[in-house]
């Protein structure tokens, strides 16, 4: 991996993936990488935990979304509206501003997947005076008329990072968008029937059938998390993942009266826990993805396994006008405005533990304002506590 610039804050990597280049920020307990092209979070490194990164890196080969070219890379790829997402998708994708794919219309005109921003190049933007680790990177979208920016900020000695991203409306017309944080974890991290998943959800609903040709959930049917009805009239607890062939989603509403959402990833066997934490007001959504060995066309071809908790204002990866038209879910809205000319700021971050031998999941988190903390707590009876120090960030 060779280095190309050092950046006060941050690295520049000319291999992060694939050929690809990328930053990354390093901190004593670890590290976090991003992708230049489409922006992807596609590391997450605690030392403690030998190294493993929980996040997805897909089964084939990816290329920077902004070098994809239809004539040459569609057959390795698949077609639009999808090939441009997926061609250099990894780890954590932002889908912005909207979240599933293009209209009919807009996939003619050229529009891909989950909006512009996981398809185009992000650049360095100005680099702030910080004591700690700390990179903002970011680009324009050109046909939403959006500027759209992220910054990272290590602690340096505990494993937290801050993530504040803002959306500028460079329009003159207020815009119904879709802010969709699509986190996806994948092996060795990801096992069947060991990892735990985890979220404060009160409500959720399954898609349709038209999702996945081999779908054992009852198609559209509404539930309490974790436990979703399945086709044979029994039920599936969706906290972990069984070793099946089968591709599904379902979409989770958080708990209304939590002023701070949870998504849980857990290797109880690799001692690794991943949590990010938001607010709920912000966030109200988080689709359940999972794909394991389902989709047989390019560039899947029946070799991935992979599971994306999605923190968003969006429940379900339709197109833009659908989601506007169906109107809200459970009372919830299921998008959100962008003023004309005005910003909108979200803030999450993501803390890594290294967990008890047997860790169960995780029943609650909570932000220790007075005591400046992260508070854990464990599923099942035992009930054990983590905590890490972290600012007042939320």
């Amino acid at each position: 991996m060779k280095t190309l610039t050092s950046l006060p804050q941050a690295v520049r990597l000319k291999n992060l993936m694939d050929g690809r280049p990328g930053f990354r920020l390093q901190a004593k307990w670890g590290h976090v990488s991003v992708l230049q092209g489409g922006g992807h979070i596609c590391e997450l490194n605690l030392n403690s935990c030998s190294g493993v990164n929980p996040l997805w890196r897909p089964p084939w080969t990816t290329i920077d979304p902004h070098a994809y070219k239809p004539a040459k890379h569609a057959r390795k790829y698949g077609p639009a509206p999808d090939a441009r997402l997926l061609c250099g998708i990894a780890g954590h994708n932002l889908s912005f501003d909207h979240f599933g794919p293009p209209s009919v219309e807009e996939t003619a005109a050229g529009l891909s997947t989950h909006g512009e921003a996981p398809a185009l190049k992000w650049e360095i933007q100005k680099q702030r005076r910080s004591t700690k680790p700390q990179l903002e990177y970011g680009l324009t979208l050109p046909e939403a008329r959006i500027s759209f920016s992220r910054r990272l900020t290590l602690d340096r000695l505990n494993p937290v990072i801050y993530c504040e991203e803002e959306a500028v409306n460079l329009a003159s017309y207020d815009r119904p968008i879709s802010w969709n944080e699509h986190v996806t974890f994948g092996p060795p991290f990801l096992e069947a029937g060991v990892t735990w998943f985890d979220m404060p959800a009160t409500r959720s609903k399954v898609c349709p059938a038209s999702y996945s040709p081999r779908f054992n959930l009852q198609p559209n049917a509404e539930f309490a998390w974790p436990n979703a009805p399945t086709q044979d009239r029994d039920s599936i607890n969706l906290r972990t993942t069984p070793a099946q062939q089968f591709g599904h989603y379902t979409a989770q509403l958080l708990n209304s009266e939590l002023e701070f959402g949870f998504i849980a990833a857990c290797n109880p066997r690799l001692k690794l826990l991943v949590v990010y934490v938001f607010r709920r007001a912000d966030f109200p959504w988080v689709g359940n993805w999972e794909e394991r060995y389902n989709r047989s066309q390019a560039p899947w071809r029946g070799k991935t396994f992979c599971r994306g908790l999605e923190f968003s204002t969006t429940p379900f990866a339709i197109p833009r006008r659908e989601t506007i038209d169906q109107g809200p879910l459970f009372g919830e809205p299921t998008y959100r405005w962008l003023a004309a000319k005005s910003k909108a700021r979200v803030r999450y971050l993501i803390s890594l533990l290294e967990v008890p031998e047997n860790f169960g999941g995780v029943a609650s988190v909570s932000i220790a304002k007075a005591k400046g903390k992260i508070e854990v707590v464990e599923s099942g009876t035992q009930a054990r506590k983590l905590s890490v120090a972290a600012d007042k960030f939320l």
